[in-house]
């Protein structure tokens, strides 16, 4: 049997994954296929297209090309002439596969007002499909000439439920029961912006980012941070995928039970090619150490105790470097080797002490980064519990003073540094259950749970 072969076309390509997961899901289907990149500057298309269709099998198009292929191609399916736009080509027949990554993630849009940020081709698709389903739909883009233009193709193509939010008017968007970010703010390596206010989630709101890298971007981890259901586009990308492989291989079987152990491997494979860093933060006993050590491991992750890391560089204890500094130069020195952490190269998790956020410095490093901030929740009593008759603590107090005197010390501590971890954070995990169960619920927060 020969190989058959397929590619993708855009420009700039960089580093896709698209090799990985299109020879994985070969894999599982029993077919023999290599997948490859096709870089093509714009000014070569028209000379290289051709030869590619005839030479290849299929091909996927992303960036810039989903549209510029279209007079190439002898004829479109229908999703393809919907959006006017192509994702996947097969003997010269251009489809779209994006809508069926997108309805994999089961979003319950029918009746719902909906705001869909963007006005790219992705945007255009996920508004046809809410709209399709007797949604109320508002745009928000922050050029407003292509929010106008995208809701007038809208009207024009029989929808008359579209409406366009102006910058001044986005507040009002808290009120949508769904949220679809089309645009690539937030994507790798820009990791620390975020498409629209965290102002706009709320509980029980359904939040959808076509944004699979990282897995989980700032912005959905807001949204869940609020109360929202929200994914990434991890699920889409993989699905879209799997739907063009069905369209150049009608004749094979795609079980699914072979196809879905390919997700959580995917976007731990992303990991080790888009480095993302994420700090641990929480108040003193939280188990930030023992979950991020834990959860590096499973990940496979570089992981960093910013208190070792600490006293590696001073040769000493944290005890003394109190002791003989303060909390001044303590907090001087952790800021140092916080940034120094944050440079490194490789993805990682960073067990950050408890006073690190609460540092101007440190947040001002973990902003420049990119970086997530992952708050571990407990209760006082839990924390106490922990740590309360321990040493290796110099904001514990002396353990000979007596106990109903400490508790008030840290009880005082601990209600000046809550409201500081809840509002920096961009995401809360309850940490007071099994420590292997809050592991777990860190991992699949962040998205890498499959």
């Amino acid at each position: 049997m020969s190989v058959t072969k397929y590619g993708l076309i855009g420009h700039p390509l960089g580093h896709s994954l698209s090799p990985y997961i299109h020879e994985r899901i070969m894999d599982a289907a029993g077919i023999r296929g290599r997948y490859e990149l096709y870089d093509i500057r714009p000014e070569e298309l028209a000379k290289n297209l051709p030869l590619l269709m005839r030479d290849l099998d299929g091909f996927n198009c992303t960036i810039p090309y989903k549209m510029d292929v279209i007079p190439y191609l002898d004829s479109l399916d229908d999703t393809a002439a919907r959006y006017h736009a192509v994702n996947t080509v097969m003997d010269r027949r251009g489809y779209n596969t994006d809508r069926d990554g997108f309805l994999s993630a089961g979003l319950d849009m029918a009746g719902k007002k909906v705001l869909v940020l963007g006005a790219g081709g992705v945007a255009h698709m996920m508004a046809h499909e809410a709209l399709a389903r007797k949604a109320k739909v508002w745009i928000y883009a922050r050029d407003q000439m292509k929010a106008h233009k995208f809701a007038e193709d809208l009207r024009a193509a029989g929808w008359e439920s579209v409406s366009v939010f102006a910058e001044e008017e986005l507040h009002e968007a808290r009120d949508m029961d769904v949220l679809l970010n089309g645009t690539p703010i937030g994507m790798w390596p820009f990791c620390g912006e975020m498409a629209s206010p965290a102002s706009l989630f709320r509980t029980g709101q359904q939040v959808f980012d076509t944004i699979y890298n990282p897995a989980a971007t700032k912005w959905v981890l807001h949204a869940k941070k609020n109360g929202a259901h929200a994914e990434g586009g991890l699920t889409m990308l993989f699905w879209q995928a799997v739907a063009a492989q069905k369209i150049w291989h009608p004749d094979k079987k795609f079980d699914e039970a072979r196809l879905l152990p390919i997700l959580p491997e995917l976007s731990r494979e992303m990991l080790h090619h888009f480095p993302v860093k994420y700090v641990f933060t929480g108040f003193m006993g939280a188990g930030k150490t023992t979950i991020s050590k834990e959860a590096a491991r499973i990940l496979k992750m570089h992981v960093y105790d910013l208190d070792e890391q600490i006293e590696k560089v001073r040769g000493c204890s944290v005890d003394d470097i109190f002791a003989r500094d303060g909390e001044a130069g303590f907090r001087r020195l952790e800021t140092q080797v916080l940034e120094e952490l944050l440079s490194r190269e490789g993805s990682a998790l960073i067990s950050a002490g408890g006073g690190t956020i609460l540092q101007e410095k440190a947040r001002a490093s973990i902003r420049t980064h990119g970086a997530m901030a992952v708050y571990l929740h407990a209760s006082l009593d839990c924390l106490w519990m922990r740590v309360g008759n321990g040493t290796g603590r110099p904001l514990l107090g002396d353990l000979r003073e007596e106990e109903g005197t400490r508790f008030t010390k840290v009880a005082s501590l601990y209600e000046v540094r809550l409201p500081e971890y809840e509002s920096y954070c961009d995401i809360r995990i309850n940490a007071e259950g099994d420590p292997d169960a809050v592991v777990r619920n860190v991992i699949s927060a962040l998205g890498y749970g499959g």
